[in-house]
Protein backbone atom coordinates (compact mmCIF):
# COMPACT_ATOMS: atom_id res chain seq x y z
CA UNK A 1 0.00 0.00 0.00
CA UNK A 2 1.21 3.66 -0.62
CA UNK A 3 1.64 6.18 1.63
CA UNK A 4 -0.01 9.83 0.85
CA UNK A 5 3.85 11.05 1.15
CA UNK A 6 4.88 8.24 -1.52
CA UNK A 7 1.98 8.91 -3.79
CA UNK A 8 2.97 13.04 -3.41
CA UNK A 9 6.13 12.19 -4.40
CA UNK A 10 5.30 9.53 -6.97
CA UNK A 11 3.16 12.33 -8.62
CA UNK A 12 5.90 14.93 -8.49
CA UNK A 13 8.23 13.29 -10.56
CA UNK A 14 5.76 12.04 -13.13
CA UNK A 15 4.87 15.49 -13.64
CA UNK A 16 8.86 16.35 -14.16
CA UNK A 17 8.59 13.20 -16.47
CA UNK A 18 6.25 14.65 -18.50
CA UNK A 19 7.63 17.91 -18.12
CA UNK A 20 10.80 16.11 -19.40
CA UNK A 21 8.98 14.51 -22.63
CA UNK A 22 7.37 18.29 -23.48
CA UNK A 23 10.35 20.10 -23.69
CA UNK A 24 13.06 17.76 -24.75
CA UNK A 25 14.71 19.99 -27.35
CA UNK A 26 14.94 22.58 -25.08
CA UNK A 27 17.75 23.32 -22.23
CA UNK A 28 17.00 21.54 -18.82
CA UNK A 29 18.40 22.50 -15.71
CA UNK A 30 18.39 20.56 -12.42
CA UNK A 31 17.26 24.10 -11.17
CA UNK A 32 13.97 24.32 -13.32
CA UNK A 33 12.96 20.44 -12.95
CA UNK A 34 13.28 20.97 -9.57
CA UNK A 35 10.81 24.00 -9.47
CA UNK A 36 8.52 22.02 -11.69
CA UNK A 37 8.55 18.89 -8.71
CA UNK A 38 8.64 21.89 -6.12
CA UNK A 39 11.66 20.21 -4.18
CA UNK A 40 14.71 21.75 -3.54
CA UNK A 41 17.46 21.06 -6.40
CA UNK A 42 19.43 18.67 -3.72
CA UNK A 43 16.36 16.52 -2.76
CA UNK A 44 14.66 16.62 -6.33
CA UNK A 45 18.36 14.92 -7.46
CA UNK A 46 18.03 12.30 -4.47
CA UNK A 47 14.57 11.96 -4.96
CA UNK A 48 14.28 11.52 -9.17
CA UNK A 49 17.29 9.23 -8.64
CA UNK A 50 15.57 6.53 -5.79
CA UNK A 51 12.33 6.63 -8.04
CA UNK A 52 13.49 6.43 -11.29
CA UNK A 53 16.52 4.23 -10.67
CA UNK A 54 19.13 7.32 -12.93
CA UNK A 55 20.21 11.14 -11.99
CA UNK A 56 18.09 13.68 -13.99
CA UNK A 57 21.11 14.33 -16.55
CA UNK A 58 21.66 10.66 -17.54
CA UNK A 59 17.79 9.70 -17.42
CA UNK A 60 17.47 13.29 -20.04
CA UNK A 61 20.68 12.32 -21.77
CA UNK A 62 18.78 8.84 -22.52
CA UNK A 63 16.04 10.00 -23.89
CA UNK A 64 17.55 12.49 -26.18
CA UNK A 65 19.18 9.59 -27.37
CA UNK A 66 16.82 7.15 -27.83
CA UNK A 67 14.50 10.30 -29.55
CA UNK A 68 17.35 10.79 -32.02
CA UNK A 69 17.73 7.17 -32.75
CA UNK A 70 13.86 7.26 -33.84
CA UNK A 71 14.14 10.21 -35.68
CA UNK A 72 17.09 9.33 -37.32
CA UNK A 73 15.07 6.45 -39.35
CA UNK A 74 12.12 8.49 -39.40
CA UNK A 75 12.99 11.49 -40.98
CA UNK A 76 16.40 10.18 -43.53
CA UNK A 77 16.47 13.63 -45.10
CA UNK A 78 17.34 15.23 -41.91
CA UNK A 79 20.76 15.87 -41.23
CA UNK A 80 22.92 13.85 -38.08
CA UNK A 81 23.02 17.54 -36.65
CA UNK A 82 19.70 18.61 -37.47
CA UNK A 83 18.21 15.68 -35.47
CA UNK A 84 20.76 15.87 -32.60
CA UNK A 85 19.62 19.64 -32.14
CA UNK A 86 16.30 18.54 -32.42
CA UNK A 87 16.69 16.48 -29.90
CA UNK A 88 17.89 19.26 -27.21
CA UNK A 89 21.78 17.90 -27.43
CA UNK A 90 24.04 21.59 -27.83
CA UNK A 91 25.73 20.08 -30.81
CA UNK A 92 27.07 17.14 -32.89
CA UNK A 93 29.85 16.33 -30.66
CA UNK A 94 27.94 15.77 -27.96
CA UNK A 95 25.50 14.14 -29.63
CA UNK A 96 27.74 11.80 -31.58
CA UNK A 97 29.70 10.78 -27.97
CA UNK A 98 26.37 9.89 -26.39
CA UNK A 99 24.82 7.98 -29.47
CA UNK A 100 27.65 5.81 -29.77
CA UNK A 101 28.36 5.16 -25.87
CA UNK A 102 24.23 4.20 -26.13
CA UNK A 103 24.11 2.17 -29.26
CA UNK A 104 28.09 1.02 -30.02
CA UNK A 105 27.88 2.83 -33.02
CA UNK A 106 27.80 6.25 -34.85
CA UNK A 107 24.58 7.59 -36.02
CA UNK A 108 24.95 7.67 -39.63
CA UNK A 109 25.81 3.71 -38.91
CA UNK A 110 22.23 3.40 -37.10
CA UNK A 111 20.57 5.13 -40.09
CA UNK A 112 22.05 2.57 -41.96
CA UNK A 113 21.61 -0.11 -40.39
CA UNK A 114 18.14 0.44 -39.64
CA UNK A 115 17.06 1.95 -42.73
CA UNK A 116 14.12 0.28 -45.25
CA UNK A 117 16.83 -1.84 -47.20
CA UNK A 118 17.75 -3.13 -43.58
CA UNK A 119 14.43 -3.79 -42.85
CA UNK A 120 13.21 -5.38 -45.38
CA UNK A 121 16.14 -7.84 -45.08
CA UNK A 122 14.61 -9.35 -42.15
Amino acid sequence: MQTPARAEYVARINRVMDYVDENLGDPLTLDELARVAAFSPFCFRRIFAAFVGEPPPQYIRRLRVERAAQQLVAAPRKSVTEVALDCGFSGSAPFARAFRETFVMTASEWRRSMGPRAQHST
